[in-house]
């Protein structure tokens, strides 16, 4: 019995030792599969970062190679675009190389040009000139390169915004045999030389006119600006989009304050606002430095709105030129004078002039009242980008804007038109120069014409006066920009 006893104890015991080393053996199995389940675990997380890592080169690679397409696209374009224009030159040469031909004839045909050089868009028509003069080397070039004789001049009048003299000096143009002519600038003189003008055939091809009442077919203007129409848009909504619901317009009283006016209110009111009044002055007389009693009336329209909409409400908005500066200095002195709580909004007769942002005064007095207005623009190609850095060169502190680059394509316009027309002859040039322009790519794009001889409305840039990081003095900066397309307004630095 004992004997028994002894061998169950012994037994028992035995069990106890291989369950437990039965027990720790399955601990130590448990903990190895835990820990190879964890190497799994973080293979598989590395595993997933090389694939991220991965999937990222490979975006990173196709957004290279996309980038080398584009570039190599522009390239193309550019390429293919003088190799166009030199064959147009030497078909040209070609076509007309017989007697009498003006690639064979030796001749240098003089194009006009009115520009303001003294007034108040000599910020614009000095580029202008300049802009022009390099074009007038570039096209002498070309023609040369083709084998062909003709070159080309330039005649520049400055008319200083003044009517009777911009008439004056087309007249003269036109005694001297001229039969096209860059210029003007501004739709007030548009208008007045034009029935000269048509009654004469002399062409003009404006970088800049944009008045909606000098859109007719048939005439002898053309313009490689859009028209008002497409700025009434774009200012319109700028201002809604800020959150204006009610607006004040101060207006020259001339083709181009009336025409962006009207186009700005039609187009303000169709979104849901209210055009309280158009205040308008004579900017050829005395009240061009005395806006007393456009300050006054504005005053008044707004004190009598500010009840209904409030002041973060009702818009103040501007139609002019370099008079905009007397126009804030005299109401910076006026007593009472209403402090909206929007920026001041202007049009595109003002944008990125570099004579308001550097008075001493004009300059510190818009960037507090956050000046903000709009300047249409068309995206920069290969052959936009090298003549920036050619005119910097050439000019130094001076920016060739849209109307700077529009200018250069109106001269090439004009040298083409009269080489596809086969004479200087204005009456052919007038037929001819919007197939030429359907088919030009330059400076500022594909330069299409519609039906009135306006090009086709691209998008605007809006910019505002502020005086922003470390800088001391006020400058323009690019606050965002309006698309033509979706009639949207995409903000980089709201005003």
């Amino acid at each position: 019995m004992p004997t028994v006893s002894f061998y169950k104890i012994g037994l028992l015991l035995s069990l106890v030792a291989l369950s437990s080393s039965l027990a720790g053996l399955g601990y130590y199995y448990q903990n190895r599969t835990v820990g190879l389940n964890n190497q799994v675990a973080s293979l598989n997380t590395q595993n997933d970062s090389q694939h991220d890592q991965i999937d990222s080169l490979k975006g990173q690679i196709a957004n290279l190679t996309q980038q080398i397409k584009n570039l190599s696209s522009n390239i193309d374009q550019l390429q293919s675009t003088n190799a166009q224009l030199l064959n147009q030159i030497i078909q040209l040469r070609n076509q007309l190389g017989g007697t009498g031909g003006l690639c064979s004839s030796g001749k240098t045909l003089t194009i006009g040009e009115l520009t303001d050089l003294s007034d108040g868009l000599s910020n614009i028509g000095i580029k202008v000139r300049e802009s022009s003069l390099l074009a007038v080397d570039d096209v002498n070039s070309l023609l040369s390169s083709g084998g062909c004789n003709l070159r080309f001049s330039l005649a520049v009048d400055d008319y200083a915004l003044d009517n009777s003299r911009a008439l004056s000096d087309l007249q003269s143009f036109s005694a001297s045999g001229i039969q096209i002519v860059v210029g003007p600038l501004n739709s007030g003189v548009a208008q007045f030389i034009l029935p000269f003008a048509n009654s004469n055939h002399i062409v003009l091809v404006s970088p800049s006119s944009s008045s909606t009442a000098l859109g007719i077919p048939n005439d002898y203007l053309f313009r490689t600006a859009p028209t008002d129409a497409a700025q009434g848009r774009a200012d319109a909504r700028m201002m809604f989009d800020r959150g204006a619901r009610a607006l004040i317009i101060v207006q020259r009283h001339d083709g181009y304050g009336i025409s962006v006016g009207d186009a700005t209110a039609m187009k303000f009111a169709s979104l849901g606002g209210k055009v309280i009044d158009t205040i308008q002055y004579d900017a050829t007389s005395s009240s061009t430095t005395d806006f007393t009693p456009v300050l006054q009336t504005l005053q008044n329209d707004f004190n009598q709105n500010v009840g209904p909409y409030g002041p973060d409400k009702i818009a103040l908005y501007f139609v002019s030129f370099e008079e905009l500066g007397s126009l804030v200095i005299q109401a910076s002195h006026q007593s009472g004078f209403p402090r909206t709580q929007l920026p001041w909004f202007g049009a595109d007769g003002t944008t990125l002039d570099p004579v308001l942002t550097g008075n001493a005064t004009t300059g510190p007095l818009l960037a507090q009242l956050r000046y903000t207005s709009p300047q249409f623009y068309t995206v920069n190609n290969t052959k936009t980008l090298q003549f920036y850095h050619r005119f910097k060169s050439l000019y130094p502190g001076q920016s060739c804007d849209q109307y700077c680059l529009g200018a250069y394509d109106d001269v090439w316009l004009s040298a083409l038109a009269t080489l596809q027309a086969g004479s200087y002859d204005g009456t052919k040039i007038q037929a001819i120069i919007s197939t030429v322009a359907s088919n030009y790519y330059g400076l500022t794009g594909w330069t299409e014409f519609d039906t009135n001889g306006d090009r086709v409305p691209p998008s605007y840039q809006i910019w505002k006066i502020a005086i922003e990081g470390s800088a001391s003095e006020p400058s323009w900066v690019l606050a965002g920009t309006w698309d033509a397309s979706s009639d949207s307004i995409t903000w980089l630095a709201p005003p």
